[in-house]
């Protein structure tokens, strides 16, 4: 069942990454995109809601500071994104799935197998080896590897600091957390919001749910944090290279190719 809910995750998570392609060949303004996709993240998590009880302060707070960085983490994933190309950021993006997997080992006391220490070296190797060239390392690029990765091993605290909290109060108390900074920021910066622009953005709001709900169904189910995301980040790119060529007519150059299948022989090494 674990295994079924990380893969619903990475569909969910692929999904994302389509959209945000397609929309940017619209030229839609992203961040109108990801601010109006939080209404329907934090809006889903009440149809998934089990239990009515009232969270405590510090499960509120905890979510509600999670939110903050999901926007503040954007805002420099998009400034990095101009400051140091798209091969540098994305590469660093990926990467800080080593926060998560160096948390589950050293603090929360998961221990891979050898084979799984080979695979996320090699996944570790592909992610790297991915782009042409990634420029020098930016504060910006560091401080979003750090973003990125507290986020992610959010995910994993957050089941283990409170356990018996429903899984949807946490979503819920994030998106609208994100939602308000979100919006702060697009009103503060006069940007034009169109309304083609917002309908698109809450369609963004359903697999962005998933992709986090999904998540933590993995974790609940005892799917280590060291397999669940680097099997994530690794699967986004892979499928999101496979279908870039089928839908959108990119070039996948030998090297990709190669990578891939390095790839799903690491991602079979990780999950068997």
């Amino acid at each position: 069942m674990g295994n079924m809910f990380l893969l619903l995750a990475l569909l969910s998570s692929l999904s994302i990454v389509l959209l945000l392609r397609i929309y940017e060949r619209k030229g839609l303004d992203r961040y109108v995109i990801i601010a109006s996709n939080y209404l329907i993240s934090g809006s889903l998590g009440f149809f998934f809601l089990t239990d009515k009880k009232i969270p405590s302060i510090e499960v509120i707070l905890f979510s509600a500071v999670i939110g903050l960085l999901f926007f503040v983490s954007f805002s420099f994933f998009s400034y990095s994104l101009k400051r140091s190309g798209i091969a540098s950021t994305v590469t660093f993006g990926r990467l800080s799935l080593a926060v998560p997997v160096t948390a589950s080992i050293l603090l929360w006391g998961e221990q891979p197998s050898f084979t799984d220490i080979i695979s996320l070296i090699v996944i570790f190797l592909i992610i790297v080896l991915w782009e042409k060239q990634i420029r020098n390392i930016s504060p910006s690029l560091l401080l979003l590897f750090i973003l990125f990765g507290t986020i992610d091993a959010s995910m994993k605290y957050f089941k283990i600091r409170f356990p018996d909290v429903d899984n949807n109060i946490f979503l819920i108390t994030l998106f609208y957390s994100a939602l308000i900074w979100s919006w702060i920021f697009v009103f503060s910066s006069r940007r034009k919001i169109r309304r083609i622009t917002v309908l698109n953005g809450l369609l963004l709001g359903i697999p962005n749910f998933f992709s986090s709900y999904f998540v933590l169904l993995a974790l609940s189910k005892g799917i280590p944090a060291y397999i669940t995301f680097p099997f994530i980040n690794i699967g986004i790119i892979i499928l999101s290279a496979i279908l870039g060529k089928i839908l959108f007519k990119e070039k996948l150059p030998m090297k990709r190719t190669l990578l891939i299948i390095l790839g799903i022989g690491a991602i079979l090494l990780l999950t068997i």
